[in-house]
């Protein structure tokens, strides 16, 4: 699909969701995935402490259907009596969250989910709870041992992580109340169904906020290029998907609007495409 004499160069670059747009801004890619809630962060007000940049546009949204995805220990919830988390800020419960490093897409949810509830980190700490950052094996470890109250991973149904912890922890999957699901789609994220049954134990649907994957491309590539990408992806959507499952939600007549790419402008060369198509009208 691309133009003749075309060449692909793969970075080992992994910025995390919340410094993925800055890879443009600095020069250091044409094409990357970034989660369309800080690719509209980053676009309009600046992400991670830097300035708003622009240098980047739209090419295809909602690839996958990772969320936040969250649990409390059954052995917390018979302890305390509750099983939400506005429940365990309202009553100043001491929880012990854990979630990835700063930087990344789950850290950044935890923050805005105890900000949107009134609550700092420091508040949390000052009830007798923590808010642990590691990495998905290590904080398995801590909830199988009984360290940790919650977790929080910004993930998919397909996360080995969350996969294992429900085989091997009595666990439960939370549902958030939906003044804040309603507070969080305000903030670029989307409501995203987790089917009954997707892990052991987990015996109704939840809606979680999520913000799926995105690609997103340098607003200087030239239009033949992105749609040629844009082209090529949609055309072999079913061999995408047989090879990675995780993109099963990308629909090429859905992937254009503004709501499935954080609101940030398509490139014109994916628009063309997508006008082509009869998508947009």
């Amino acid at each position: 699909y691309l133009p003749e004499g075309s060449t692909v160069d793969v970075q080992p670059t992994s910025p995390g969701g919340m410094g993925a747009p800055y890879l443009f801004a600095d020069g250091q890619a044409d094409i990357a995935f970034i989660n369309g809630a800080p690719a509209k962060w980053a676009y309009e007000d600046g992400t991670l402490g830097r300035e708003p940049t622009q240098e980047y546009l739209a090419m295809v949204g909602s690839l996958t259907s990772v969320s936040a995805v969250n649990f409390m220990t059954k052995a917390f919830i018979d302890k305390y009596g509750v099983d939400t988390i506005e429940d365990v800020i309202e009553k100043k419960i001491p929880i012990r969250i854990g979630c990835s490093p700063k930087g990344s897409m789950d850290e950044k949810v935890i923050e805005m989910l105890l900000n949107h509830l009134g609550v700092t980190y420091d508040d949390i700490k000052s009830w007798g709870g923590d808010v642990v950052h590691g990495g998905g094996s290590d904080l398995a470890s801590m909830v199988k041992d009984g360290k940790l109250d919650m977790m929080l991973d910004h993930t998919s149904v397909q996360s080995s992580t969350m996969t294992e912890i429900a085989m091997t922890c009595d666990v439960h999957f939370t549902q958030w109340k939906e003044e804040t699901l309603d507070w969080f789609c305000t903030q670029g994220f989307e409501r995203i169904a987790i089917p009954a049954g997707s892990w052991k134990g987990q015996d109704t649907e939840i809606i979680n906020a999520g913000t799926p994957d995105c690609i997103f491309v340098s607003k200087e590539l030239p239009d033949d290029v992105v749609y040629s990408l844009t082209k090529g992806m949609c055309e072999q959507r079913e061999f995408l998907v047989r090879q990675y499952a995780s993109i099963e939600p990308f629909d090429p007549a859905t992937c254009w609007k503004p709501e499935k790419n954080g609101n940030v402008p398509l490139h014109p060369g994916a628009e063309k495409y997508f006008k082509e198509m009869g998508y947009i009208k």
